[in-house]
């Protein structure tokens, strides 16, 4: 005799349930929790917490646009590109950070991040739900979906292209509801009969939307190649399924891409913006790693190289109808994401949205054999009490990782030059600075606007490529792959210095080709003549470096007397809270703020910027 039926024959419990009873009340349970033990599993991805280089330029520039009352047209916070075009790709997304960072402060801001993610997971479970998928199976996928996206989470703008993204596909799934049961509606198209398989009133939401995405980050353009592709994809099964009958739906959809298209010319920049991303993605960036592909021992390998697996496995093994559109367009973004590592966070999103119904075809052919396999009837009830127990706690822990991620945004000291920014405020740092971009927007929110910087993270949105190529000739010199413009000659790291002609250079010392660039710098070029360059401040990450005349005249406004310089090895194993900005820190720590030396002459003769 079976386990359920011995469970049946059993004398009801005093409760009135019997144990068979009691066993399916326990694995409902079960089943509840583990679910949301998956839900909080995918938040701890989410909940990043690694503070993001770009961030202190994001939330400045909002608050400067605030501030002013008038979006900047032109570069700001540089003195290399004075009167240089800036088209600002996120506009909103800078707006929303300085607005989020004063309002709601930064564990807000983490908690509002984190829901953003979990609230594109919920639209992945929306779509599959709508397509009888069981939520076991859709957050299981989730939360490999979510690994995926975390190297990809910290606090950016193109968060809001993700949930834009999210956003379009599940407009998508509603629109499209329809194609699934493709042989009545295309039978339907060809009687011109109702419903028609695709809701209008759906789509008539995608123009609106990308003019929102439009001005918030530049993954407008992934969500326009995958848009469009889908669109222009279903036309063209509608025309060779039903030719001149669907025509009408046809047109339709073509005129939808071409409403999401002209999008892209709905921001401050009219035609200019469209131009300009058309230009960059011409271009290629060898120096920024994001471009480069995804290689064994990066973060991101790893669950991306599970995900296409899975992807590769699904849709071989599915037995529901495939969908060649979807198909042609995971193969497309997929390609990206192997070209460019940034696109896995795309390709993880459509795998959350069109995965789950073929995961669940493979799940339902195996549910007899699982689940005869599964010991939960067979399992006393204190074995069951103690599996509950166990997810529970799991659930308790998981929460509180993420909850401990939520509550503050560390800037560690080994890794950013906090110490060395703190150390350039005290000594009222100004003038012109050379720093390394991936600092710039830090020096930009800790030292201006007595500080310009000579380029900064924004890159070819406000810089022209004759600036880019003389910085990174600084950091990299010929040991990297570049794109540079042939008008900047050859390379010469030592250029920068003679063409942009800084005050002082913030060194990010492990970047070996500028410290041997300034300690050349350093040195006299003749026994009689002082050194260019005098090192002011040196810890284990950082240099400060000084224009000798600016920094050792007594004379000068900027002079730095020697008891103030301070050259060591040493790097503290501690983080500030973001944003980690020196009048938020106080001085320098062992020290007092120095006070100026007096100018003997007022007027210097050098260019402070």
């Amino acid at each position: 005799m079976s386990a359920a039926v011995s469970l049946a024959a059993d004398a009801d419990s005093p409760g009135g349930l019997s144990k068979l009873d009691r066993a399916r009340r326990d694995y409902r349970r079960l089943r509840r929790l583990l679910i949301a033990l998956l839900i909080v599993a995918c938040a701890g991805p989410l909940s990043l917490n690694l503070v993001d280089p770009d961030l202190w330029g994001h939330v400045r520039y909002g608050q400067d646009w605030i501030a002013d009352g008038v979006l900047p047209r032109t570069a700001s916070h540089t003195y290399t590109a004075e009167g240089y075009p800036w088209i600002n790709h996120e506009n909103l997304a800078e707006l929303l950070f300085a607005r989020g960072f004063a309002t709601i402060g930064t564990p807000g801001m983490l908690i509002a991040k984190c829901l953003l993610g979990l609230a594109m997971l919920g639209m992945m479970w929306l779509a599959a739900q709508r397509q009888g998928v069981r939520p076991l199976a859709t957050w299981a996928l989730l939360l490999l979906v979510a690994h995926n996206l975390h190297a990809f989470f910290p606090m950016r703008p193109q968060l809001l292209s993700f949930l834009w993204c999210a956003a379009m596909l599940l407009i998508f799934d509603v629109a499209f509801a329809g194609w699934r049961n493709r042989r009545t509606d295309f039978v339907n198209v060809r009687r011109r009969e109702d419903p028609s398989p695709i809701d209008w009133r759906a789509l008539a939401l995608l123009p609106p939307l990308m003019v929102v995405w439009a001005n918030s980050h530049g993954g407008i353009v992934a969500g326009l190649a995958i848009g469009v592709t889908l669109l222009l994809g279903r036309a063209f099964e509608l025309l060779v399924r039903c030719r001149r009958d669907a025509l009408p739906d046809a047109a339709g959809l073509i005129t939808v891409a071409i409403l999401c298209l002209a999008a892209t010319f709905a921001t401050p920049y009219g035609v200019d913006l469209p131009r300009w991303l058309l230009h960059s993605l011409g271009t290629a960036r060898p120096e920024i790693t994001e471009w480069g592909p995804p290689l064994p021992g990066n973060p991101v390998f790893a669950p991306f190289v599970a995900l296409v697996v899975l992807a590769i496995g699904t849709l071989l093994f599915t037995k529901r109808r495939r969908d060649p559109v979807q198909i042609a367009i995971m193969l497309l973004v997929g390609w990206q994401a192997v070209s460019h590592l940034r696109h896995i966070a795309f390709f993880a999103l459509l795998c959350g949205f069109w995965l789950p119904p073929h995961l669940q075809s493979i799940a339902g052919r195996l549910r007899q054999q699982a689940a005869a396999g599964l010991p939960l009837a067979t399992l006393t009830p204190r074995s069951r009490m103690i599996f509950s127990l166990a997810l529970t706690l799991a659930i308790a822990l998981q929460g509180g990782v993420v909850a401990s991620r939520l509550l503050s945004l560390p800037v560690p000291r080994d890794h950013y030059p906090v110490d060395a920014i703190q150390w350039m405020a005290d000594q009222e740092t100004a003038g012109k600075l050379i720093v390394s971009f991936n600092w710039a927007q830090y020096a930009i929110a800790a030292l201006a606007p007595d500080v310009r910087v000579s380029f900064d993270g924004r890159f070819r949105t406000c810089y022209p490529q004759a600036v880019i190529d003389r910085h990174f000739d600084f950091l990299l010199g010929d040991t990297w792959p570049r794109c540079r413009c042939a008008a900047s000659g050859p390379i010469d790291p030592a250029r920068t210095l003679e063409v942009d002609r800084p005050d002082y250079v913030l060194v990010d010392r492990r970047y070996d080709i500028a410290v041997g660039v300034m300690q050349a710098a350093a040195k006299p070029s003749a026994p009689d003549q002082s050194a260019p360059w005098t090192l002011l401040y040196q810890d284990a990450i950082a240099q400060v470096w000084g224009r000798s005349d600016w920094v050792n005249d007594p004379r000068s406004p900027q002079h730095v007397a020697d008891e103030w310089r301070l050259v060591s090895d040493y790097c503290s194993p501690t983080a500030a809270p973001w944003p980690a900005l020196p009048r938020d820190l106080g001085p320098l720590p062992s020290r007092a703020t120095p006070g100026k030396v007096a100018a003997a002459n007022p007027s210097n003769p050098q260019d402070a910027g």
